[in-house]
C-alpha cells in the first residue's frame, strides 16, 4: 500500500493534470490568431510580458479583445504600453481585427508593412505618436471600411497613396495626418470623405492647391492646413464647406503659414458655427468684411502678416470677436486710424501664444491633507488625501478658451463632464467598474498658443488601492484615444496629445485563475523565500534612497506631497537626453550666444517643433542643489507678457539648466547697433520697447511674491519678440527681496559695468533702485543709439559735461542721427525720465512703477499697442496710492514747449538749441566723478 504521503503527492499530480486538460480543452482562440499574438509578444516585449495562459481570449490578455464567442481577436489595445521594435508583417493574419491601437509608444519604429492592407475589416486604426518613418503602404487604400485613420506625430514622409477602392466616397470621419514629413499634393480624393470631422494636415510639406473636392467635405467640424508649403489661392470651394457645415458645425479653419494669396470670401466671417479662423502668415489681400450677421459663435480670428488693407464693418456697433489684424498695411500709417488699435494690438495675440501659464486645482494646496505619502514617486490626490500613482491623460482642446483658462469654474465643468462619461462607459461594461468623481482631478492647464490649451487630468486608483488594475487602465486609455469621453461646449474640439499609465500598474485579477490551484501547489515554498530576498531588497533600497535624498534634494522634488518639494508653477523638467536631443547635442551652431552664466543654445522639441533658449550653466556659474531648487521655484512664479518665460529646467548628470521660450528677434542691443537688420528703430518702436520693458520690470518689483530686484537691466538684456514687443531676460540672477525692507547687501560684485548704480560701489546694496539707475542708462542707449561706455567715457558722465559746459540742450549732439526730426517735445520729455533714473541719490529716483506712467503718458494711445496694454496690477495700484509726484527736472513746467508736434529737430539746426525747451534743473553735480 502507499503511504498517505505519496497518496496526497499522487492526488496533486492528478489534480494538476485534471487542470491542465481542461484548460487546454477551453483553449477555443483561433490558432492563427494565437500564433500572431505570440509574434507580437516576442518582437515588442513591454507590457506584454503580462500576456500569460494558454488561451488569449479566455485568459483574458492585456489589451486583447474577442468576438461574443472568443473564437477570433477583433480589437487590440495596446495604449502607452511600453512595446518597442518594428510592426511584423504576420499582423496582417488577424483577419477578423476590427481595432487597431497601438498609439503612444515612442520606441516602436521602422516602416509600416504593407500587410496592414490585409486588414480588410479595420475600422479604427491608430497609430499615432510613434516613431514610425518611410512611407505609408499603398496597400492601405484597400482598407474601405476604416472610419479612424490617425498616424499623427510620426516621421512618416512621402506622398499620399490613393485609395484603391471602387467606391466613390470613404467612409472616414476622422483623418489625423498632422506632424510628419509627408509631400506632395493633397490627394483630391480625401475629398470624397463626406463624413470626415477632423481632417488635420498641417506641419507636414504638402504643396500645391487645396483640392477643390474640399468641397464635399460636408460634415467638417475642424479643416487644419496650417504650416506646409501650400499655393494658390482660398479655394472657391470653401463657401460650399460653410453652406454645408451649417448642418454640421464647422468649428475651426486652420491655414497659417500656407501662402495663400488672394482676396477673403466676403462672408467667411458669418458662418454661424466658426469658432476660430486662423490666416496669419500668407498673402491675403483686399478687404476684411465684418457682415451683419456675424457667426455668434466666433470667438478669435488670425489673420497678421497679410495684405489686408481695408476693414469693412456693416455694423459699426456690432461686438466684435478677438480680431488680429497687426503687420498688415491696414495697421500701418494712417490705415491704422480707421482700423483702430483693438484690432492692431498684440494684446490679445500675446496671451498665451509664446507664455507657459499653469492654473492648478483650488485643491492642490489642501492643507487639510496631512504629508503621508512615503514614495517621492507618489501623487497626493487632494480630494481624498490619499497617495497614489495615477493614470495621466493630457488633452488638447482646440476652442479659443485661452482668455478664460484661469476661471476654475472652467475647470470644474470638465471634470464633471469627464466623470458623467466614464460613467457611462463604465456602467456598459460586465463587470461595471466602480468609479467615483474624487478619483479625478483636473490637475493642469497650460496654453500651447492662443488656439490650443493642453489640460492634464488624473485619474486615482480607488480609495485603499495606489495602482489602478491593468484591466482598468487599458479601458480608460482606450476610451480616451478612441473619443468615447464625451465632450461638449466649450470644450470641443479636444484630442488626446499624451497618455501616461498608471505607474506600476497592478495586474488584473479575474476571479480565480484556471491555474491558481496549479501556483499555489508549486508556489507556496518559493514564496516565503521570494518574501525574504524582497525585504532584503527593500531595505537595500532604503538606504539607497535615503543616501541619495542626503546627497540631492531633488530627489524629493516628484510630487508635492513631500514637505520639500518646490511649488511649481508650469515649470517642466527635462533630463540630460531631452536637452541633447533638443541641441543636436550641444552643436555649436545652434549656439546663440555665451555669458558669464555659460552658454545659450537654440532648442527644438521634436514632438512639437517649438524652438526654445537653452542656458547651460559652465561649471563655475553652478549652484548648489538647494540654491538651483529656489531659483526654479522663484521663476515658476513669474508671468509676465514683457518677461522672458521659464519653460522648464535640467537638474540631470551634474548640468543645471534653464529652459526659456525662444524670443527670435534678437536683444534691444542688437537694433540699436545694427547688427539685426538693415532696418533702424523707429522713435514710436523705442518708445513702445522702452514701454515694455518698464513694465516687466515693474512686475517683478512690485507684483511679484517676493519681489525682485533684477540687478542687471541692460540693453543685450531686454529681447524683442516677432512682434518687436520687449521682453526682459536674465531675471534668473536676482534676489528675492524681504517684503519688509528690498536692499540686500551683496559681497559679490553682480550686474554690468557701465549700468550699476553708482551707490553700490560704496554700499554694496541693491534695491529696486538699483534697477531704475540701469535702466535710466537703457533710455540714455535709446536716446543716443551709443554703448554705455565708449572712447568718449561714460554715457551719464558725458551727459553731465554737455550739459555742465553748453546746458540741457547741448546733449542733443548725442542724438542718434536715425531720431532726427522726432518731435522735440517727445525728446524732451524722454530725456527728463531717463535723467531722473540715474539721479546720484536713490531716493530722488522714481520708481518703476511711476516710469510706467510717464512713459504712458507720452507715448498717449500708443502704448495700447505695447504687449499687454496697461497691466491690470497696475491699474490697480493706481487706485490703491497716491501717485508720487514727478521729479521736476525742467525749468517751470516746460512753459517754452509748443501744443504742436511740428516743431521737429533739424541735424544742423543749432538755433532749435537755442531757443529749445529743454532747460537743466542742476540737482545733479554735472562734473565727472
Amino acid at each position: 500500500m502507499y503511504g498517505g504521503g505519496s497518496m496526497r503527492a499522487w492526488l496533486s499530480v492528478a489534480l494538476v493534470v485534471a487542470c491542465l486538460g481542461w484548460t487546454l480543452s477551453a483553449a477555443v482562440t483561433d490558432p492563427g490568431d494565437v500564433k500572431v499574438l505570440l509574434k507580437l509578444k516576442k518582437a515588442w516585449g513591454g507590457g506584454l510580458s503580462l500576456w500569460s495562459g494558454l488561451d488569449p481570449c479566455y485568459d483574458g490578455w492585456l489589451g486583447v479583445f474577442c468576438d461574443d464567442k472568443n473564437t477570433r481577436v477583433t480589437s487590440l489595445y495596446l495604449i502607452s504600453a511600453d512595446l518597442a521594435g518594428t510592426i511584423p508583417p504576420e499582423i496582417g493574419s488577424l483577419s477578423a481585427l476590427v481595432n487597431l491601437d497601438l498609439s503612444f509608444n515612442t520606441n516602436l519604429k521602422g516602416q509600416l508593412p504593407s500587410e496592414l492592407g490585409s486588414l480588410t475589416n479595420l475600422l479604427y486604426l491608430a497609430l499615432n505618436n510613434n516613431g514610425f518613418s518611410g512611407e505609408l503602404p499603398s496597400a492601405l487604400g484597400a482598407l474601405s471600411k476604416l472610419k479612424w485613420f490617425d498616424v499623427a506625430y510620426n516621421k512618416l514622409e512621402g506622398s499620399l497613396p490613393v485609395s484603391t477602392s471602387s467606391k466613390d466616397s470613404l467612409g472616414l470621419d476622422t483623418c489625423h495626418l498632422n506632424d510628419n514629413q509627408f509631400s506632395g499634393i493633397i490627394p483630391p480624393e480625401l475629398g470624397n470623405a463626406a463624413k470626415c470631422l477632423h481632417m488635420l494636415l498641417e506641419a507636414n510639406s504638402f504643396t500645391g492647391p487645396i483640392p477643390e473636392s474640399f468641397g464635399n467635405l460636408s460634415s467638417l467640424q475642424i479643416l487644419s492646413l496650417h504650416y506646409n508649403q501650400l499655393a494658390g489661392p482660398i479655394p472657391s470651394t470653401l463657401s460650399k464647406i460653410i453652406k454645408f457645415g451649417k448642418y454640421a458645425g464647422l468649428h475651426q479653419i486652420k491655414c497659417e503659414n500656407c501662402s495663400w494669396v488672394g482676396p477673403l470670401p466676403a462672408d467667411i466671417l458669418a458662418y454661424p458655427s466658426l469658432q476660430g479662423l486662423y490666416l496669419q502668415h500668407n498673402r491675403l489681400n483686399g478687404s476684411l468684411t465684418i457682415p451683419v450677421n456675424l457667426g455668434k459663435k466666433l470667438q478669435y480670428v488670425s489673420l497678421q502678416n497679410n495684405g489686408i488693407s481695408v476693414v469693412n464693418p456693416q455694423n459699426p456697433n456690432a461686438e466684435l470677436p478677438q480680431i488680429q489684424l497687426e503687420d498688415n498695411p491696414i495697421c500701418s500709417g494712417e490705415g491704422l486710424l480707421r482700423a483702430g488699435p483693438t484690432l492692431c494690438s498684440t494684446e490679445a495675440n500675446s496671451n498665451g501664444a509664446n507664455e507657459i501659464l499653469t492654473w492648478i486645482s483650488s485643491l492642490t494646496t489642501n492643507n487639510s491633507c496631512p504629508s503621508l505619502c512615503r514614495n517621492a514617486n507618489h501623487v497626493l490626490n487632494p480630494y481624498t488625501c490619499h497617495c497614489g500613482y495615477p493614470l495621466v491623460v493630457t488633452l488638447e482642446i482646440r476652442a479659443p478658451i485661452s482668455s478664460i483658462v484661469n476661471d476654475t469654474s472652467l475647470w470644474d465643468l470638465l471634470k464633471a463632464q469627464t466623470y458623467d462619461s466614464l460613467r457611462n462607459l463604465t456602467s456598459q461594461i460586465k463587470p461595471p467598474l466602480e468609479l467615483d468623481s474624487e478619483q479625478l482631478w483636473v490637475y493642469q492647464a497650460q496654453h500651447a498658443n492662443h488656439s490650443k490649451v493642453h489640460v492634464r487630468l488624473y485619474i486615482f486608483a480607488p480609495v485603499g488601492a495606489e495602482v489602478m488594475d491593468r484591466r482598468t487602465d487599458n479601458l480608460i486609455k482606450g476610451w480616451f484615444t478612441t473619443q468615447k469621453v464625451e465632450y461638449t461646449s466649450p470644450f470641443k474640439p479636444e484630442f488626446v496629445i499624451d497618455i501616461e499609465p498608471s505607474q506600476e500598474a497592478g495586474s488584473v485579477t479575474f476571479g480565480v485563475s484556471k491555474l491558481a490551484i496549479i501556483g499555489i501547489a508549486t508556489g507556496a515554498g518559493a514564496l516565503l523565500a521570494l518574501l525574504g530576498f524582497l525585504v532584503s531588497v527593500a531595505l537595500r533600497q532604503k538606504r539607497r534612497f535615503e543616501e541619495e535624498r542626503k546627497n540631492n534634494p531633488f530627489g524629493a522634488w516628484a510630487k508635492a506631497e513631500d514637505g520639500n518639494a518646490p511649488q511649481l508653477k508650469g515649470a517642466r523638467w527635462f533630463t540630460f537626453n531631452d536637452m541633447r536631443r533638443m541641441t543636436n547635442d550641444f552643436d555649436d551652431d545652434n549656439m546663440l550666444g555665451a555669458g558669464g552664466y555659460g552658454k545659450v543654445y537654440k532648442g527644438v522639441m521634436a514632438e512639437t517643433g517649438v524652438i526654445l533658449a537653452v542656458k547651460r550653466a559652465q561649471e563655475g556659474s553652478k549652484q548648489g542643489a538647494d540654491e538651483f531648487k529656489n531659483e526654479i521655484e522663484l521663476l515658476s512664479r513669474v508671468h509676465h507678457n514683457n518677461l522672458v518665460g521659464l519653460v522648464g529646467f535640467c537638474y540631470d548628470k551634474a548640468e543645471q539648466m534653464l529652459v526659456y521660450e525662444f524670443v527670435p528677434n534678437g536683444s534691444l542691443t542688437d537694433w540699436l547697433r545694427g547688427l539685426k537688420s538693415n532696418q533702424p528703430l523707429d522713435w514710436d518702436r523705442r518708445l513702445l520697447i522702452a514701454l515694455g520693458a518698464a513694465r516687466g520690470l515693474t512686475y517683478l518689483h512690485e507684483n511679484a511674491e517676493p519681489p525682485i530686484i533684477h540687478r542687471d537691466v541692460k540693453s543685450c538684456n531686454i529681447l524683442l519678440d516677432m512682434s518687436m514687443n520687449a521682453k526682459v531676460a536674465d531675471f534668473g540672477l536676482s534676489v528675492m527681496v524681504s517684503s519688509v525692507n528690498d536692499n540686500k547687501r551683496d559681497e559679490t560684485i553682480r550686474g554690468t559695468m557701465g549700468y550699476l548704480d553708482p551707490e553700490y560701489y560704496a554700499t554694496n546694496i541693491m534695491s529696486s533702485k538699483s534697477d531704475v539707475y540701469s535702466f535710466g542708462v537703457v533710455l540714455l542707449e535709446i536716446f543716443t543709439g551709443r554703448p554705455p561706455v565708449s572712447r568718449e567715457g561714460h554715457i551719464v558722465t558725458e551727459f553731465r559735461k554737455i550739459i555742465a559746459k553748453s546746458g540741457v540742450t547741448g546733449v542733443f549732439e548725442l542724438l542718434d542721427l536715425v531720431l532726427v526730426g522726432t518731435p522735440v517735445h517727445d525728446l524732451d520729455t524722454f530725456l527728463k525720465i531717463a535723467l531722473e533714473c540715474v539721479e546720484d541719490t536713490p531716493t530722488e529716483r522714481p520708481s518703476m512703477y511711476e516710469v510706467v506712467k510717464q512713459l504712458e503718458a507720452l507715448i498717449g494711445p500708443k502704448s495700447l499697442l505695447s504687449s499687454g496694454g496697461e497691466d491690470p496690477f497696475i491699474a490697480q495700484m493706481a487706485k490703491a496710492k497716491k501717485p508720487r509726484v514727478p521729479l521736476q527736472i525742467f525749468s517751470s513746467a516746460l512753459e517754452d514747449f509748443r501744443p504742436t508736434s511740428e516743431r521737429r529737430l533739424q541735424p544742423s539746426a543749432s538755433s532749435h538749441r537755442s531757443s529749445s525747451s529743454f532747460k537743466y534743473s542742476g540737482r545733479f553735480n554735472p562734473s565727472p566723478r
